[in-house]
């Protein structure tokens, strides 16, 4: 359990080390990925509705305006992404399209910004590992981050939306917090997270745990305050920069972003914690009573400013929405809806970090168990997070990933050196479980004749699986119609959207709740009552696919509304039937406005 000292980080090495693992994933990742990248397939509405955010920048809309004009047309939908994941996919766009051709070019960069986030990711853990054990460590990262189900899920080609550089954001902010120099490594960790913040808000739990964390630091040394101020100062400092050159003119108080409301919060908590520093001196009883003053002022000013605020980013949801499309969203939902594998393989390995964490701690010089502390406090939030909210499992397993490396190294010397078969065979069964722990569950479910969980194992499916429809002939089939809005399931709209001029009345993004709500209220109720929701839209079309996941809610729901009728056959008299090719897998018909 000795640990090798510390060294500084050298960029050349790192590359050196990491570059074949990021070549040898890449390669398996397209291999596997193909029959997506060839049909023009995305894994994930969202994905599918950044491409279509991006082609809009390209087309000249402007870099503040974050409307969606087809969505629920002519006012449009604005959404809550960041021009700052826009603008790597249009850079690589810009450069290839004189080259490859539009089409090309597009398909090029959501293969090349994934591949290329994941090598992001894989710099910054062996920068991480090489600051607190060597160099060799980083290969033991690469190969585990390469294998980690959180992030590679995140990361695969045509994963284009958001997530992966959240984890990229993370990771920056990781590197400030285990960097020897205090101000230097604060002003890292706040601004990668201001960043990180910037991208989504979904990164705020994880800025409140690394300020508890640094705070507690501070509290344990009154005298070592730089890592936190700083930190807090390049938050809040970062966070308006961030704003001004993605949000611009627009002062909204959204809940679901960094809007005015936010920024005030996050500038008083600086302030606050500057006069603390200044005032409360050695005392850990000031410093705890000044941080509990500015986090509480923090707190009110953002309820006073923005109250709606109070009830989250989805607080304004109605009961339907909340019930029949949030709640099922995999991703924001507690690990424990995993089927038994899925959920194996997604928590033990960040717990086994945890572990090498814990044993790191307790085994480390007096000149480093603050800083074994502060990690080990880290990982365990972020743990308890993603236990609680599948996405920031992502996060948990990202910083476990270098205890979770150390641990596998000791583990797999030690095999080495073993002597007798129940010794190998343990201490391989522990190599196994903190790698791939999935695999005995499998073997076990096999051996027992247990099927996987239908609703769960969508979950584990999910970037992966191939559907059977053909998304470029189903746009040639709907792009052959006159133009007009399309009264489609939410996943079904961001790839009319993409692969046609057709508007829709919504796709599944909370910011369009009341077109959302009229979708699907308008596939569950019965036809008559549906077709004055089409109408109030302007729907010209509806369309569906019968084989859906959504479309099944539908028909569960009411087995007599739109939804089910339109797939039995039982067709309205006021909806024409369209001929659509069996591989488009969508049934069409025309409004009929007599």
């Amino acid at each position: 359990m000795n640990l090798p000292g510390t060294a500084p980080a050298q960029p050349a090495g790192v590359l050196g080390r990491i570059l074949p693992f990021w070549f040898g994933f890449a390669a398996l990742y397209l291999i596997y990925r193909w029959p997506y990248i060839a049909a023009l397939k995305q894994a994930d509405p969202d994905d599918t509705l950044r491409l279509v955010q991006v082609r809009d920048l390209l087309a000249g809309q402007g870099w503040f305006d974050l409307h969606q004009y087809r969505i629920d047309p002519p006012q449009g939908v604005v959404m809550h992404w960041s021009r700052l994941v826009d603008l790597p996919i249009a850079a690589v766009e810009m450069i290839l399209r004189p080259v490859l051709g539009a089409t090309l070019a597009e398909q090029a960069a959501s293969v090349a910004v994934p591949l290329a986030t994941f090598g992001v990711i894989l710099i910054l853990l062996a920068r991480i590992a090489r600051r607190l054990f060597d160099s060799q460590l980083a290969g033991y990262c690469a190969v585990l981050a390469g294998t980690s189900f959180p992030i590679v899920t995140q990361i695969l080609p045509t994963r284009v939306d958001h997530h992966g550089w959240q984890i990229v954001a993370a990771l920056g902010a990781l590197l400030g917090l285990t960097d020897p120099e205090a101000r230097r490594g604060g002003r890292i960790a706040g601004f990668s997270l201001a960043i990180g913040m910037a991208i989504s808000l979904e990164l705020l739990p994880v800025a409140a745990l690394f300020a508890a964390v640094l705070a507690f630091s501070w509290l344990r040394r009154p005298q070592q305050s730089e890592r936190f101020i700083t930190f807090m100062i390049a938050l809040a400092g970062g966070s308006v920069v961030a704003f001004a050159l993605t949000r611009g003119p627009d002062w909204t108080n959204y809940c679901d972003a960094v809007s005015p409301a936010y920024l005030a919060s996050l500038c008083l908590a600086a302030c606050g914690s500057a006069i603390t520093v200044r005032l409360a001196g050695a005392s850990p009883l000031r410093i705890a009573a000044g941080l509990a003053i500015s986090g509480a002022a923090a707190g009110v000013v953002l309820v006073a400013i923005a109250p709606a605020c109070l009830a989250g980013p989805f607080g304004s949801l109605d009961p339907l929405l909340k019930t029949a499309w949030h709640d099922n969203v995999l991703e924001g939902l507690p690990v424990w809806w995993l089927d038994a594998p899925a959920m194996v393989q997604w928590v033990v390995p960040p717990f086994a970090g945890l572990v090498a964490a814990v044993a790191l701690w307790r085994n480390a010089a007096d000149d480093e168990r603050s800083q074994r502390l502060d990690y080990l406090l880290l990982l365990a939030g972020s743990l308890l997070l993603g236990t609680m909210v599948l996405r920031s499992m992502a996060f948990a397993i990202a910083f476990a990933l270098v205890p979770l490396a150390w641990l596998v190294r000791s583990l797999g010397a030690r095999l080495e050196t073993a002597r007798g078969l129940p010794r190998k065979l343990g201490l391989a069964a522990l190599l196994l479980v903190c790698v791939m722990p999935a695999l005995p569950v499998y073997f076990a479910q096999s051996a027992l004749g247990l099927e996987q969980d239908d609703a769960s194992s969508t979950a584990t499916a999910a970037n992966g699986s191939v559907s059977t429809r053909d998304p470029r002939i189903a746009a040639a089939a709907l792009g052959a119609l006159p133009r007009g809005t399309i009264f489609a399931p939410l996943d079904e709209g961001p790839r009319i959207l993409l692969h046609t001029a057709h508007a829709v009345v919504a796709t599944g993004h909370h910011r369009g709740a009341a077109s959302m709500h009229d979708v699907m209220v308008g596939f569950l109720v019965d036809p008559p009552v549906a077709r004055t929701i089409l109408a109030r839209h302007g729907a010209r079309y509806v369309v569906l696919d019968v084989q859906s996941n959504e479309v099944g809610v539908y028909r569960s729901l009411s087995p007599n509304g739109l939804a089910a009728r339109l797939s039995d056959g039982r067709i309205p008299d006021w909806l024409t039937p369209l001929p659509m090719p069996r591989e488009s897998g969508l049934l069409a018909f025309a409004v009929n406005t007599r």
